[in-house]
């Protein structure tokens, strides 16, 4: 099967995925909801009374475990098969008109702001209350401009630079990481497929190795159909013919992930018993006696 063929079906069922998972609810407890609103935090329909610093702390902890975790594992298979900004890639090559490109894309991120939100407040409050623009709703629209103008204007810029995940992966060991490389440059034409379907500007995988690839491996496909005219292969193949999503790193790799995941879970666990936090609800005090 191609590798778009996988890729655009992957992309889809996350998507669906992230967005339908703040509207699972049992008895009013979420499967997932950092619920600021009544200070408790929501997982696998079972609630945990948390103050606000510790709410901000699990998400923290969460973000972070996850940042490295998945790094550790699926590496920068992330970036090609379950980031926003893939998605975002699919919808721009294959929309030519810009005003319809542009509707697209911004309800595209409105839907990505507004399911964010949701897991800090309840996604049907939101929906009632989204036109009395309240904090949740301005939040969604700050949201919303911010992945705009990322998903086209600043896409490559930001994956490149400004991704957290990006800057996580640039620092770890490079060597066993699955990489396409350009083989047979005399058989190339210069048809540059490869280049333009690439969702990261300016990275070329005919000048060798680059660490901002995502590894989505449309260049992989471009170059097969150009070739399949010549009856010859492709010129771009994988570095490491057995690895893909689930084998992408070293076995190393996926114990420390595993490591990391299991850490990120014991600290949330100590944050939700901690007692030296404060129970900072955000309300107001009197500051001075």
């Amino acid at each position: 099967m191609a590798k778009k063929q996988v890729l655009a079906p992957t992309l889809f069922i996350t998507f669906c995925l992230y967005i339908l998972t703040p509207w699972l609810s049992f008895n009013n407890i979420h499967f997932l909801m950092f619920n600021f609103e009544f200070h408790r935090f929501e997982f696998l329909f079972m609630a945990f009374e948390a103050s606000t610093h510790q709410l901000i702390y699990i998400v923290i902890s969460l973000f972070i475990g996850l940042l490295v975790g998945l790094n550790f594992t699926i590496s920068r298979f992330f970036c090609g098969y379950f980031c926003p900004s893939s998605i975002a890639t699919f919808i721009t090559t294959s929309i030519k008109n810009p005003f319809i490109l542009f509707l697209t894309i911004l309800l595209f991120a409105f839907v990505l702001a507004f399911s964010t939100i949701s897991y800090f407040t309840t996604a049907s409050n939101l929906v009632l209350n989204f036109t009395k623009f309240d904090t949740a709703s301005i939040f969604v629209g700050i949201l919303t401009t911010l992945f705009t103008s990322i998903f086209l204007v600043f896409r490559g810029w930001y994956c490149s630079i400004l991704c957290p995940y990006f800057f996580v992966s640039a620092i770890l060991p490079q060597k066993d990481k699955q990489t396409f490389e350009f083989f047979d440059k005399e058989s190339c034409i210069d048809c540059n497929k490869c280049v333009k379907v690439c969702p990261i500007d300016e990275l070329d995988i005919k000048a060798g190795f680059d660490i901002r690839c995502v590894q989505c491996g449309l260049c992989e496909v471009a170059c097969e159909k150009v070739m399949l005219k010549f009856n010859k292969l492709s010129l771009i193949k994988k570095k490491f013919e057995d690895r893909n999503i689930f084998k992408s790193f070293s076995k190393n790799g996926y114990i420390f992930g595993i490591v990391v995941f299991l850490l990120m879970i014991f600290v949330i666990f100590y944050i939700l018993d901690s007692s030296f936090l404060d129970n900072c609800y955000f309300t107001n005090k009197e500051l001075y006696k």
